[in-house]
């Protein structure tokens, strides 16, 4: 059984962060001290605003409209929320700014994903999708949409676990795993390009991308050439660059994947476009190594937050 699969039995304490290698973010910009209900909701407000100017996203969120995104998280139960992801509760503050965007989970529905490490490597994806899928609808009723490398099963709407869990029963893992060719057919043109020039683009979209290898199918350098087209053609736009965001996880060992999503965060190019967080048992070997303990919690957080709040993706 692996780390995510066992994190319903595992506790969470406060972390040193910066003994680790996956650091949690110090109390910058984007983060305030919460001492009273008017203060919680006047550092929200704060944390809101600053995402907003940091990722331009100012056209989609105009002070109108950013006031009512800043309602929505005002109504979240932060405390609920810290007890259930076991999380310092400074920490779960730090999850509001998925309010301000679409989360869309690409899914690897590779053979590998089946065969490698007994199918651990599905279970895995299942607890993600579950984790995200109803931390999101705690910010937005729409709930998560969920794309798949190989399969055209979709997923749209999906706010809770359950959900989650009977749509990746339709999916047949197999196949090989040209991550950014599909990535782009079925995330970028359908989710980013076609509604910016329809100008029909709601919200910003997260893209949270989960893998268990290097791409097989496509010369590696294609994902990369992918994120660069798909920031390039937002930044032409009304909407900007920040339009969407990129953060790619890794589930099992696959030390070609791990190098091969660290090749990506420190590209020249696009490293600051997007953040990668190897496996969780993997980082978590790191931090202990160190004197720190990561839970699954923390490695979940970092991936919900790390391509959209910079103060957690600048002190990888």
């Amino acid at each position: 059984m692996t780390a995510l699969a066992r994190s319903q039995n595992q506790c969470v304490g406060r972390q040193v962060a910066s003994q680790a290698h996956l650091p949690l973010p110090t109390k910058q910009a984007t983060r305030a001290s919460f001492v009273s209900a008017k203060s919680l909701r006047s550092a929200l407000q704060k944390k809101l605003e600053t995402i907003t100017f940091l990722n331009r996203l100012e056209y989609v969120y105009p002070p109108e409209r950013l006031q009512s995104v800043v309602a929505r998280v005002n109504a979240v139960n932060f405390k609920q929320l810290s007890a259930q992801w076991r999380l310092p509760l400074e920490l779960a503050y730090d999850l509001a700014p998925l309010a301000l965007y679409d989360v869309v989970i690409f899914a690897d529905d590779s053979g590998s994903m089946a065969f490698e490490e007994n199918g651990q490597r599905i279970s895995d994806l299942n607890m993600i999708l579950g984790r995200v899928s109803e931390v999101a609808t705690l910010f937005d009723d729409d709930g998560i949409q969920v794309r798949f490398m190989n399969s055209k099963v979709q997923g749209n709407g999906i706010r809770t676990a359950a959900a989650a869990a009977e749509l990746v029963k339709q999916v047949s893992f197999s196949g090989m795993m040209p991550l950014g060719g599909k990535l782009n057919a079925n995330v970028i043109q359908p989710l980013l390009v076609k509604p910016i020039r329809q100008r029909k683009l709601e919200k910003p979209i997260l893209v949270f991308a989960i893998t268990d290898g290097e791409p097989v199918g496509e010369p590696k350098v294609t994902t990369a050439q992918m994120i660069k087209s798909a920031k390039e053609i937002a930044s032409k736009s009304a909407y900007g660059p920040g339009a969407i965001a990129f953060q790619f996880a890794q589930v099992g060992r696959d030390q070609a994947a791990q190098a091969f999503l660290g090749e990506l965060d420190n590209d020249p190019e696009i490293g600051g476009m997007i953040d990668a967080t190897s496996y969780c048992e993997m980082e978590a070997e790191e931090w202990a190594q160190k004197g720190a303990t990561l839970t699954p919690e923390l490695w979940l957080l970092k991936c919900l937050v790390g391509a959209i709040d910079p103060s957690y993706d600048e002190q990888d």
